[in-house]
Formats: structure tokens, C-alpha cells, sequence
């Protein structure tokens, strides 16, 4: 898809393919700002997105519209305060990274190497559940992979094939349950026992607190629960488990995938450009202020303290640039319509916003569009932050869907990138066979292999 999107200089593509639905597939700006503001209500996810997405995310806020999704985005963002993410979000962090960081110590000293990948998607599933639902899954602890974790990334790769092929031929496969529709309803029946269990902890948790204004719970299950009666399908979730299972599906999507994904990405980046790993880590040396001792050879930075961390941002926000964790975001028009550079898209047509290649894109980016520059963020005058649009940065998407979880992804990241840089150095393993894999966002495929070096200070590695 990139290089199509640069062989006609990012203007609009329309592919074909039998069996599936014409595709247009957007590069720029402004066709993006033209979908996801301008003319919103002419474009949503549409029957084709949602009957393909169904079996796993159900009436969640990724695979529904109108009301239902009006109802979801606005009880979920509750959750996602500045006050939660200054009172509460920050310390759940902080002690989940403590347990990360002793199995980085351990690994450097047994000179083991470490799947990054599969430690950051333990460490994000961990923390989320805490964040969201109160619940502690353990599988930071465990070195076994939790069946959850295996089911739902087989899950995601499976229902991304099922763009790709027509419906004809993976709702037969689902039917006669062979192939991969068959592993996939293995899949679901292991993601539900754990979202079951999920829901239960929270609604004993829940239980527990009623009638006590002042231990109150604010997490996702509660919320929903409290809103349930404002919801255009109240009478028929009221008592539906159905509609929590849907919930929490989506949020766990949100919460372990992307962030996951960008750090793994990151460190993969890093890896390739030990200047910006010096940079980075000048950088700590210079802002951050004496951090927290945590007993395990790391630091536990404090929310205030990497708000002023420039370059570490930039270099983030370049990952996501580079590597969005949503890859192509699919819409379908709902009426005639015609995009700001003329083109016209019938009713029922769909739309692909590919945002990964958009990414990369010299039209957009510039002729080093491909590099990974996190100079390119900062102001050489102020030294400050550029502000980019949303549209053309559009890794947390744009628009009344922006990504409700935004600033707690950037400083889950940012907590973590300093923690484990001031006191480690990640080595990735043969980053030339490093590459992604086909799924409904865009994990590393395989291991990330790494090695880790403990340093003394932040200034003896990546100089």
C-alpha cells in the first residue's frame, strides 16, 4: 500500500480485488481531516468493517456507530481524566514498572536473551486491567505466556484475513469450523473465560464498595454499569453479560496492543540509531530530576518529571509516526459524497486511511520521510515541541473518534522509555529479520529478541 500511495504521488487510490468491496485509499492530510472532521457523518465503520469484526469485538466502541458509540465514548471517558491519570494511573505504572525492571536486571545478569515484545505486552495487559478494571491478571510474574495473550493476538491476525477474502469463503470456514475460522472460535471461547473472570472481579470489587461513597471505583465495569440506563439499549443490556464482555474486549484491545506495540517499535528504532539513544539519555541526565530509588537497579520517574522530557517525546511521537499502531483505518461512506481534491465517493463505498503509509509519505514528510528523525519534532529556535495536526500525525486517529487514551499511552511510554534507559542498555538481536505481521494493528512478528546491558549511569552507553 505504500508503495502504491508513492507511485501516484499520494493522491487517492482505488483497488480492486474479487469478492471485496471497492477500496479507496487515502494519503494526505487533507483527505483525512475531509473523513474524520469535515464530513464525519458521511463516513463511519460501516456493515463491512463491523460483520468482520463482530465475532471478537461485538457491540464494542471499535465496531459500532451512532448511538451506541456516542454512549460508550462518552461513559469511557470518564476514566481518562488528567486528575486519574495524576492520582491514580501514574502509581499503577510506577509499581508495575519496579517488577519490569528487576526482570531486566536479571536478564543482564544471566546474560539471557529477552522477547521485548511478549515482556511489554505482559507489562501492558497488567497494567491496564489494574487501570481499567481493578484487576490484577498476574502475567507480569509468570514467564509463561497467559492462553489469553496467545488467544487474542491469533484472534486479531484472523480477523484481519477476513479483509482480505471474500465473505463467502470465511463464513463457510466459520460454519464448518475449519481453518482459521476454526482456531479462531477455539480462540474467542479462551478470550471470553478470561473476560468473564475480568468482569466477575470487578463486579465483586464493585459489590464490595456500594453504599461507601468514599472507596468509590472508577473503573470501566463500574462505569458502564452506572450508565447502563442512559444507553439507547438499556432494557436489553441491563442484564445482558454480553454487552460488559464487548466493553472490555475493545478496552483491553486499546489498552495492551498499541502501547505495546510502540515501545517495542521504538527500542527497535533505537537500536538502529545510537545517537538518538545518547540523545535521549543527555537528556535525562539534564531534566529529569534524582529519581526514586526502587530497590531493583532502576528508576520509577514521576509523571512531573518526564513532562519535560523534549527529545524523548519527539522520538516517541517519531515511532508512531513510523510505526501507528492501527495501521489502515477502515470507514464506508453512507451517502454520496466529494472530498476536498474533487473526488467523488458514491454512497457504500469504502475507505481505507492509511495512515502507516501516510507515514512515509514524501509528499507529506518531506524526501527523508522514511528516516527515523526525532529532530524533526522540535523547533530548532525554542527548542520546544512542533504542533502537528492531527491529521497529518493520525496515530491516535482525529476527530470526535481521537484515541480517548492518548496522554495516558504517551506517559505509560514515556515513564517506562526513561526508567529503562537510565539504567539499561536494550540490544536488539538481528533487527535485518525484524519485520511486522498482519493483524488489526501492527505487532512485531515472531520475537523481538533482545540483549541488556546494565550501565552506571545514563551517560555510559549509546555515547
Amino acid at each position: 500500500m505504500t508503495q502504491v500511495g508513492k507511485q501516484f504521488n499520494a493522491e487517492s487510490v482505488l483497488i480492486r480485488a474479487l469478492g471485496i468491496p471497492l477500496n479507496l485509499i487515502l494519503y494526505t492530510p487533507e483527505a483525512f481531516e475531509d473523513v474524520l472532521k469535515t464530513q464525519f457523518h458521511n463516513f463511519e465503520k460501516g456493515p463491512f468493517m463491523c460483520e468482520n469484526l463482530r465475532d471478537l469485538l461485538g457491540d464494542g466502541i471499535f465496531a459500532v456507530d451512532g448511538e451506541q458509540w456516542i454512549h460508550q465514548r462518552k461513559t469511557s471517558s470518564n476514566l481518562f481524566t488528567m486528575r486519574a491519570l495524576r492520582d491514580s494511573m501514574t502509581a499503577v505504572i510506577q509499581r508495575h514498572a519496579i517488577v519490569l525492571y528487576d526482570i531486566l536486571r536479571r536478564a543482564s545478569e544471566n546474560k539471557q536473551t529477552l522477547d521485548l515484545f511478549k515482556l511489554f505486552n505482559r507489562f501492558t495487559i497488567e497494567a491496564f486491567t489494574e487501570i481499567g478494571f481493578g484487576v490484577h491478571m498476574n502475567c507480569l510474574d509468570s514467564e509463561e505466556e497467559h492462553p489469553f495473550q496467545k488467544a487474542f493476538d491469533r484472534a486479531q491476525r484472523a480477523l484481519r484475513f477476513r479483509f482480505t477474502r471474500p465473505g463467502w469463503f470465511w463464513k463457510t470456514q466459520r460454519w464448518l469450523r475449519l481453518g482459521v475460522e476454526g482456531q479462531l472460535r477455539r480462540d474467542i471461547e479462551v478470550i471470553d473465560k478470561t473476560v468473564l473472570e475480568i468482569v466477575e472481579k470487578a463486579l465483586a470489587r464493585r459489590s464490595n464498595h456500594v453504599g461507601n461513597p468514599g472507596t468509590k471505583r472508577g473503573d470501566i465495569v463500574s462505569l458502564f454499569l452506572e450508565s447502563v440506563g442512559s444507553s439507547p439499549d438499556a432494557d436489553a443490556k441491563r442484564f445482558d453479560p454480553k454487552y460488559l464482555r464487548d466493553i472490555v474486549v475493545n478496552f483491553l484491545i486499546a489498552g495492551r496492543d498499541t502501547t505495546a506495540q510502540a515501545l517495542s517499535w521504538f527500542f527497535f528504532n533505537l537500536s538502529q540509531k545510537p545517537h538518538v539513544e545518547a540523545a535521549i539519555r543527555n537528556e535525562l541526565m539534564q531534566r529529569l530530576p534524582k529519581p526514586q530509588d526502587d530497590g531493583t537497579d532502576g528508576v520509577t520517574p514521576s509523571m512531573e518529571g518526564v513532562s519535560h522530557l523534549v527529545y524523548l517525546e519527539a522520538a516517541l511521537k517519531e515511532t508512531l509516526r513510523l510505526h501507528p499502531s492501527v495501521p489502515v483505518e477502515p470507514k464506508q461512506t453512507v451517502a454520496d459524497t466529494t472530498l476536498s481534491d474533487g473526488t467523488f465517493v458514491p454512497a457504500g463505498s469504502s475507505i481505507g486511511l492509511a495512515t502507516y503509509a501516510m507515514g512515509r509519505m514524501p509528499q507529506v514528510w518531506g524526501p527523508d520521510a522514511e528516516e527515523f528523525k526525532p529532530e524533526r519534532w522540535i523547533d530548532p529556535t525554542t527548542g520546544k515541541l512542533i504542533a502537528v495536526s492531527a491529521y497529518k500525525f493520525a496515530s491516535f486517529n482525529a476527530g470526535p473518534r481521537m484515541c480517548l487514551g492518548k496522554n495516558l499511552a504517551m506517559l505509560e511510554m514515556k515513564l517506562i522509555v526513561a526508567g529503562v534507559l537510565y539504567k539499561f542498555h536494550i540490544e536488539v538481536l538481528n533487527p535485518e529479520d525484524v519485520t511486522y505481521d498482519l493483524s488489526l494493528t501492527l505487532p512485531v512478528k515472531g520475537a523481538l529478541n533482545v540483549k541488556v546491558s546494565q550501565i552506571s549511569s545514563p551517560q555510559s552507553a549509546g555515547a
